[in-house]
């Protein structure tokens, strides 16, 4: 289905095509114009040849079309892969339609003569319709293995229904998107919008002496025009005067620019590998195992060096020739436009052979560093293993394994080496063929008297500075590149979030505090907090409870066992970390002498005071969030404290939440409103509550008794009940106390 609608739309085009060339040759009807030409063929007067060239779209096209409708299996390929030979015959034909435009309007202007305008411009956008037309037929999808074109219906329909579950059905697996060279440029630029008014006087500068440069070609013209038109001095003194004023202005703003760019982008480096150093600080133990030390350092040193230097000094070469190139091209059409159409005539062929070369030489250094890689690693493997070789007196063998490798990576050198001459023996006849072809063309408008002699020279130092301009455009495209290389590398690290799931782990933990090292206050405790769950600590006073609380905060170590964090220990993490993703919310929070603002962000406020249950009665303080909550918080009932205590310790986004006996000082009331702020939070994280009052832990999803420094037992709060230990008996204890 898709080969018959690209064959059907290609035939409908190349029919309008031969019948729109043909009607403009003909000047409408006149049919004898044919006759005419082909006996008296006159390259300066006839169309004969621009209908030829619609002919020759013609084949090309019913060639193409015909291969792909009968083969579908090898037709699009085919097609495809000879593009390269179909552009070169496109640019043929357009730089010849611009030839024949110039020598056109050598007997009369193109106003006397319509039918040949329509012509010329038709066939020019014939060529660029024939490219569009050989990339449709070349991106047919392949009939399936032995099935031809003319399949039979029943075919048909499953190629139709493979093609659509192909189009619609779901991917075998996610695609990684490349990183956008345009964006990461875009996110550097505004990572430089501190420097927006440095950035600003570095652009103006640039623009000064950019169009400073630009008119002093202009003035060499004058200047040499007037000593051979008039021979006057007087007559000379000025253009040199002026070319001497612009030299000036553009020297001063040439230094203002550089400094100015240099010295932003090095606020920029400043900026980015500070940010960086701080987003490595924040990562967790894992990432560094993950990756290599040198790596990190090289994101750190080289790649933001790249970052600052490649991109500053790249920038500012591409801007200033870009407009410069601009304004000589307007300069050159200002002076002679016929002269710059035979300039631009050879930039398309220079652009393809460029691109054809870059593909292919990109193609080689692939191959010479894969080669390179498999000596190296033949080299390794026998300095390593030098032992087994010597006592099998291979030392000969392995040399000329090694040797081998690199013979297969010389030949591809030679074949660099052809290539790169074979390039620029192309580029410098091109270049002096465009060279030659500007100095005749513009001698003989000189002569003609359609050009002044001064103009040419100026001329032709204009095309000598385009063509330098183009060139350096496309060599700092490459460092550009590979800035953006680098920035696409360092904001990779930017961009990581350090993970953090919030598994913790007691594993047989021994535990005694530094005054009394002879009494073990936890003896061989082992247990899990998983995250998403709520554990419960309880037990008698002295059984280990806040000594747990103390070693998972890292306060302490223990003296055997380990307490992780995501299978990390504790005692390894940065302190930072750590207490970035463990929070602590005790049953007596010291609050500081500061607003209700200043202590939640003690460690997004208003955010977090949502989450606590705390913004309500915030809003409703005299000043708000910077009311000043007194000396240790006098100026706060209980309730409010430790929901002003859970902001605090929320506004950091922990993974793991510890609650000492947060609500056991409470009234009924206060405690239901911090009960209503922890049932929201508890889903989010890991939650450990230690509480003496143990109608707060029924709902917990695990329940761990501690008792005499050893876990008498754990479980959710109906198995414990049942089973009548010592969970059962507490709170049997508890509900006596309170009737």
């Amino acid at each position: 289905v898709m080969a018959s609608r690209a064959v059907g739309c290609t035939l409908l085009c190349v029919l309008l095509d031969v019948a729109l060339s043909t009607v403009l040759y003909l000047h409408g009807s006149d049919s004898s114009i044919l006759r005419e030409e082909l006996l008296h063929f006159n390259i300066l007067d006839s169309l004969l040849d621009l209908w030829g060239a619609a002919l020759l779209r013609l084949a090309l096209l019913l060639g193409a079309c015909l291969g792909v409708f009968w083969n579908r299996e090898e037709g699009p390929r085919r097609v495809a892969a000879v593009t390269p030979a179909v552009v070169l015959v496109c640019l043929t034909a357009s730089t010849y339609t611009l030839a024949k435009l110039l020598l056109l309007l050598e007997l009369r202007p193109l106003a006397q003569q319509p039918w040949a305008l329509g012509l010329l411009c038709w066939t020019f956008a014939s060529c660029l319709g024939l490219l569009l037309l050989w990339k449709l037929l070349g991106k047919v999808p392949e009939a399936p293995r032995g099935h031809s074109g003319r399949s039979d219906s029943s075919d048909t329909e499953k190629l139709v229904k493979s093609e659509c579950e192909g189009e619609s059905g779901p991917a075998e697996g996610p695609e990684e998107t490349p990183p956008n060279s345009g964006a990461t440029l875009g996110r550097l630029l505004a990572y430089s919008r501190k420097d927006a008014g440095l950035l600003s006087v570095a652009g103006l500068f640039l623009l000064i002496s950019a169009v400073c440069e630009v008119f002093i070609p202009f003035y060499y013209g004058r200047a040499i025009g007037s000593i051979v038109s008039t021979q006057s001095m007087e007559q000379l003194a000025q253009p040199v005067l002026l070319v001497a004023a612009l030299a000036v202005a553009s020297s001063v703003s040439m230094g203002v620019r550089g400094g100015s760019f240099m010295l932003a982008f090095a606020r920029l480096n400043l900026r980015i590998r500070n940010q960086l150093y701080r987003v490595l600080m924040r990562q967790e133990i894992s990432f560094f195992d993950e990756n290599h030390t040198g790596d990190v350092l090289s994101r750190l040193t080289s790649d933001t060096t790249q970052v600052s230097d490649l991109i500053s000094q790249n920038i500012n070469i591409f801007m200033r020739n870009v407009i410069k190139a601009a304004g000589n091209f307007a300069f050159m059409c200002g002076m002679s436009w016929k002269l710059t159409l035979v300039t631009v005539m050879g930039f398309p062929f220079i652009s393809f052979v460029s691109k054809i070369y870059g593909d292919y030489y990109k193609k080689l250094t692939k191959e010479v560093q894969s080669t390179l890689a498999e000596a190296n690693k033949v080299a390794e493997e026998t300095i390593s293993s030098m032992r087994t070789v010597r006592s099998f007196a291979n030392e000969a063998g392995e040399a000329e394994s090694y040797l081998s490798k690199l013979l297969l990576m010389f030949r591809l050198n030679r074949k660099q080496a052809l290539a790169y001459a074979c390039y620029a023996w192309f580029s410098s006849l091109a270049q002096l063929g465009m060279e030659v072809a500007v100095i005749y063309y513009g001698g003989h408008l000189v002569i003609s008297n359609q050009m002044r002699s001064g103009d040419l020279i100026a001329f032709i130092l204009y095309v000598l500075e385009l063509a330098e301009c183009l060139e350096s455009v496309a060599s700092v495209y490459t460092g550009l590149m590979q800035g953006v290389g680098a920035a696409e590398k360092v904001f990779e690290y930017l961009d990581r979030e350090p993970t953090c799931a919030g598994l913790v782990e007691f594993r047989d933990v021994t535990f005694a505090y530094p005054s009394r090292p002879g009494s073990d206050i936890l003896q061989g405790v082992s247990f899990t907090l998983r995250p998403g769950e709520v554990t419960a600590l309880v037990g008698p006073s002295g059984g280990g409870k806040s000594s747990c609380v103390s070693l998972l905060e890292n306060f302490y170590q223990p003296q055997r066992g380990l307490v992780l964090l995501d299978g990390k220990p504790v005692h390894t993490l940065r302190h930072d970390y750590l207490h970035s993703k463990v929070a602590l919310v005790s049953q007596e929070p010291v609050l500081f002498a500061r607003t209700v603002e200043e202590n939640i962000a003690y460690g997004l406020v208003r955010e977090a005071a949502v989450k606590a249950n705390a913004h309500k009665f915030i809003s409703e303080l005299p000043r708000g969030y910077q009311t000043s909550v007194g000396e240790k918080g006098t100026h706060l009932s209980g309730g409010q404290k430790q929901r002003v205590a859970i902001a605090r310790a929320l506004v950091r986004d922990p993974r793991v939440l510890i609650l000492d006996e947060a609500t056991s000082a409470l009234d009924a009331e206060s405690e239901h409103m911090v009960q209503q702020a922890l049932s929201s939070i508890t889903q989010e994280c890991t939650v450990l509550v230690v509480a003496h009052r143990l109608s707060t832990v029924e709902k917990a999803h695990n329940i761990v008794v501690l008792e005499r420094g050893r876990v008498a037992e754990q479980g959710p709060h109906s198995r414990l009940m049942a089973s009548g230990g010592l969970y059962s008996k507490l709170v049997q204890r508890q509900l006596l106390a309170m009737e």
